[in-house]
């Protein structure tokens, strides 16, 4: 195991919070338009980032998988956004790349739980 039980359930807290922050972020661009995605997106992406936020606190069997499709859907979507910065402008997207860094992470934590479950 990557992560002992104190420090998952550590963690889950803190990708709780942020999953809180990451909804805040884009209720704001609901808004306030501050980029070129639709409103809609950002929309769907607070009530994604709110059932996270049930998810990694509740943690039940099925949000594993759900979140390994979300973690897919973020590699495309913030995966080339942060190339498409870099090659366009030679900036990086800070949030793409916590995203990308976070969301693994948490992956690892909810298979760890669930295998320390069934022990």
């Amino acid at each position: 195991m990557l992560f002992s039980v104190k420090t998952r359930a550590t963690l889950f807290i803190v990708f709780a919070v942020l999953g809180a922050i990451a909804a805040l972020y884009h209720l704001t661009r609901v808004f306030y338009t501050m980029d070129a995605s639709p409103r809609w997106r950002h929309i769907v992406f607070v009530i994604i980032n709110l059932f996270c936020v049930y998810g990694v606190l509740k943690r039940p069997a099925w949000f594993t998988w759900l979140l390994g499709v979300l973690l897919v859907q973020q590699y495309y979507s913030h995966g080339l956004f942060l190339l498409k910065m870099w090659n366009e402008q030679q900036k990086i997207d800070w949030i793409s790349v916590a995203d990308l860094i976070l969301l693994p992470i948490v992956l690892v934590c909810l298979i760890e739980d669930r295998r320390s479950q069934k022990h």
